[in-house]
């Protein structure tokens, strides 16, 4: 099981995924676990309630890591 991290969406014009087709909802997705944002990001719950991100830590670093590579 992967560990609960802080998660802060990148910011700037520097990509990480190979174009900004994916690197918007990387950072979209990312940014809905940012702690300024979030209801529990532990979690994984974003705002508004019991609404998850992801299943699991594990399933987030797989849709990140896989919009990373599109």
């Amino acid at each position: 099981m992967a560990v609960a991290t802080e998660i802060r969406a990148p910011r700037g014009t520097q990509l990480h995924c190979k174009s900004w087709l994916t690197e918007a909802p990387m950072r979209m997705l990312m940014n809905n676990l940012d702690p300024e944002v979030a209801g529990d990001p532990a979690n994984l719950i974003v705002y508004g309630g019991t609404g998850k991100a992801a299943r699991s830590w594990e399933d987030f670093w797989a849709i990140v890591n896989t919009l990373k590579e599109l």
